[in-house]
């Protein structure tokens, strides 16, 4: 049996901050920045074990921590407006691609800072426009079905991550 190679990393928080400060500038997709910098972390998390509880280790780890939560800051907030536009353009589409990538917690996050933003007459509509659009689904799903009792969503020709994102916003709007 042949004996497994390795290389060595060395990481020093001053580099890695100047390292993740490229990546943020040059980043033209915070979504996709987000994911790198979460698999960054598992990478070193998973490949410095054998420093872990070092006070080296503690600091690369506290120093991408941060720069993680400030990515993810400017994720939700990127968010946050895209569900803004979206909720005013009454769009299940929009909603649905801002939707699908997130946690519930992390949507309903953004939902209710998008509401905060939103004029009283425009949350009205949303309300009603939701509602109907639950109903509607629902019911063109139901009749679609060839069960009495079960939706078929597919031969309806909806969208089960518009039905979900909308579900959602229904759920905190009309609660």
């Amino acid at each position: 049996m042949t004996q497994e190679q390795s290389i060595s990393i060395n990481i020093n928080s001053t580099e890695l901050v100047k390292f993740c400060d490229k990546l943020l500038k040059r980043s033209r997709d915070i979504n996709k920045t987000h994911d790198s910098l979460v698999t960054l972390q598992t990478f070193i998390s998973v490949f410095a074990q054998s420093s872990h509880g070092t006070e080296a280790y503690e600091e690369i780890s506290s120093t991408l921590d941060t720069i993680t939560d400030q990515s993810r800051r400017a994720l939700l907030e990127k968010n946050t407006i895209d569900l803004i536009s979206a909720l005013s353009q009454c769009n299940a589409a929009f909603l649905a691609a801002i939707h699908t990538p997130l946690s519930r917690n992390g949507f309903y996050e953004i939902l209710k800072s998008a509401i905060t933003e939103l004029s009283d007459d425009d949350i009205s509509l949303v309300m009603l426009w939701s509602a109907n659009w639950i109903k509607e689904a629902k019911q063109l799903a139901t009749d679609a079905s060839e069960y009495p009792d079960a939706m078929d969503f597919i031969t309806a020709g909806i969208s089960i991550e518009e039905f979900q994102a909308m579900s959602d916003i229904d759920r905190v709007l009309n609660g």
